[in-house]
């Protein structure tokens, strides 16, 4: 693969951002991050157009051994699904409780998986959507998406004016971004290429046996909800084929009173932050779409969210937007409620699980990336409480008896490369 093209001319972030940024998933600096610069290595064919998990392009894309699945698998007996709160720089709590139960989960069967391994489907809002992305589509292991988050969130929640600046009042008065969009896209594309793929590559993915990703989006011009999908729908989908990962991940993440609306396809379409359309909890949207693509199958959802009440940083703009803004991380508990009264059977079956901070996050504001320790905090305190424990454990326990998507996770699909 060629160097990536020079960006087009803007407003440049500071040489010490970008050098942040290459530390990304412990990842060689794309050649416009740092000058001298390697070239990338190349990329095969097969990992751009068909690359399957248990073949030779996964250890290249994911870093990991080859890994024989059987040949005459079962369809798994439960398709799983996680569904991810958008929140800001709080996306570092969803990913923290990740972490937890996939722990207990490996140490259950006695075999390390990666949530792209475990899940079937995986969707997140907001900026918080940018984490589903690097978990799905990139197959980033938890340890890589906590590394990349949390610089990505340091870099990109860097204010464009000062406080006391007349053009940040301007711009506050218009609802208009905050925060500069080239340091959110430069990092978005850095992250895809620290993972030895094109930085236009397409949020489609053709390997059907990938983990199916969805953020959620909001039409500019209307307001209504627009799901970006990895995976082939029934849906009038017209993006599918052309919406590249950076792409999605900006639409997602391009809160109104942080970044500039985002314009993708021929059409000039603009996207901004999903939970502006109630979709912050997007557990009612991953429902619809899981079962558009497994109709008659079992399904367990695993939601995870960001906190129970907004912080400081949606009060700042047009009323009506504020307003908005201020309601929908309340939104998300309320949906979560509705949501299990409506799927009553899935909750006493145990396949629905719902894990949220109550406490403490509502205190820190969706941009605040210097209050990362007070997130790890009070996301540790949540999970050292003996009922979270419980559920955790209830949690594990039916995530083992679902099966596994890919056959790893048994005595057939470990009979290579000394698994067992």
């Amino acid at each position: 693969m060629s160097s990536p093209p020079p960006l087009p001319s803007r407003q440049q972030s500071s040489p010490q951002q970008f050098t942040s940024m290459a530390r990304l998933a412990n990842a060689p600096p794309a050649p416009y991050l740092r000058q001298p610069s390697p070239q990338p290595p190349s990329i095969s064919p097969s990992l751009q157009s068909s690359a399957t998990p248990q073949s030779s392009a996964e250890a290249q894309f994911t870093g990991k051994p080859s890994r024989q699945r059987s040949a005459g698998r079962e369809p798994p007996q439960v398709r799983k699904i996680s569904s991810l709160d958008g929140g800001g720089v709080r996306g570092l709590s969803i990913i923290t409780i990740l972490k937890y139960i996939m722990r207990n989960l490996n140490r259950e069967r006695g075999f390390d998986l990666e949530p792209w391994e475990e899940f079937d489907m995986i969707g997140e809002t907001s900026t918080g959507g940018i984490i589903a992305i690097m978990l799905g589509r990139l197959r980033m292991s938890l340890d890589e998406c906590q590394s990349a988050y949390t610089l990505l969130s340091e870099i990109i929640f860097t204010p464009v004016h000062s406080p006391v600046d007349p053009r940040r009042l301007y711009k506050f008065l218009k609802a208009s971004g905050k925060f500069e969009n080239a340091p959110l896209e430069d990092s978005i594309k850095s992250t895809i290429w620290s993972k030895q793929l094109p930085e236009d590559a397409l949020l489609k993915e053709k390997d059907p046996d990938a983990c199916k990703v969805f953020v959620c989006a909001t039409r500019g011009e209307d307001g209504s909800l627009a799901v970006l999908r990895s995976y082939e729908s029934r849906r009038h989908d017209p993006l599918y084929e052309i919406c590249k990962i950076w792409e999605a991940a900006r639409a997602t993440s391009a809160a109104s009173t942080f970044f500039e609306p985002i314009q993708i396809g021929q059409n000039r379409q603009l996207f901004v932050d999903g939970a502006l359309t109630g979709s912050n909890n997007p557990v009612r949207t991953a429902n619809i779409e899981s079962r558009d693509v497994w109709p008659s199958a079992d399904r367990l959802i695993l939601s995870v969210g960001t906190g129970a009440a907004p912080g400081n940083a949606v009060t700042g703009s047009l009323v009506k937007l504020a307003n908005r803004l201020k309601d929908m991380v309340a939104d998300s508990e309320k949906t979560n409620r509705i949501f299990r009264m409506e799927n009553n059977e899935m909750v006493r079956y145990g396949r629905l699980y719902r894990f949220n901070v109550m406490l403490g996050l509502a205190n820190i504001g969706l941009e605040e990336h210097e209050a990362i320790n007070s997130i790890a905090t009070y996301t540790d305190n949540y999970l050292d409480d003996p009922d979270i424990f419980d559920m955790v454990q209830s949690c594990v326990n039916n995530l083992c008896r679902g099966g596994q998507r890919m056959g790893y996770a048994s005595a057939e699909g470990l009979t290579t490369q000394g698994l067992i």
